[in-house]
């Protein structure tokens, strides 16, 4: 048998065929360290040669978006003031609230002053050196209220078509009014 330390590949292990594969194989893995080379040199990044910046032509706003952007601005303000408004109302029912408070106190002590001022002693001893005194039964009258009730509403005269659409409108407007102010 032949010596295998000899060369590595050239075994014949009892064959003495030729090994015609054993050339493509030895070049393919020589070729596949290479090719993982080139693929190396590929990824890495190359440095770009600098660029001078060219003018551009200015790019022409259109009609729309410049639109657009008018009418988001006054939103815009019409938001803030809008929050400015609310802080105002805010502040105003936090000042009324706190002045309803003490109106409330104010209120109590002084329904409690008026109460101690009545004393029911006093006032009948006021009312007999009056002359006054409590009425008899027949002294009293009752009023007797069992007809029928009857209501008339008058309307005012129609001044036509005319004269109903503009009333139609101006109570329109009223209402208008009353509910932006």
């Amino acid at each position: 048998m032949a010596d295998p330390r000899r060369r590595p590949g050239t075994m014949t292990n009892g064959s003495l065929a030729y090994d015609l594969d054993a050339l493509v194989r030895e070049h393919n893995l020589e070729e596949a360290g290479k090719v993982y080379e080139h693929e190396r040199e590929a990824r890495r990044p190359r440095p770009q040669p600098r660029r001078q910046a060219q003018a551009q032509p200015r790019p022409k706003a259109s009609p729309l978006m410049v639109g657009g952007i008018v009418i988001l601005a006054a939103m815009v303000m019409a938001l803030i003031m809008g929050y400015v408004r609310l802080t105002t109302i805010s502040g105003n029912v936090s000042q009324l609230k706190n002045e309803l408070a003490v109106l409330n106190d104010e209120h109590v002590s002084l329904l409690t002053r008026y109460e101690q001022t009545f004393d029911l002693a006093t006032i009948k001893e006021t009312a007999e050196a009056a002359g006054m005194s409590k009425p008899t039964s027949a002294q009293i009258e009752y009023v007797d209220l069992s007809g029928s009730d009857v209501a008339v509403v008058y309307q005012a005269s129609s001044d036509g078509v005319l004269g109903d659409f503009f009333h139609r409108v101006g109570d329109g407007l009223e209402a208008l009014v009353e509910y932006f102010r």
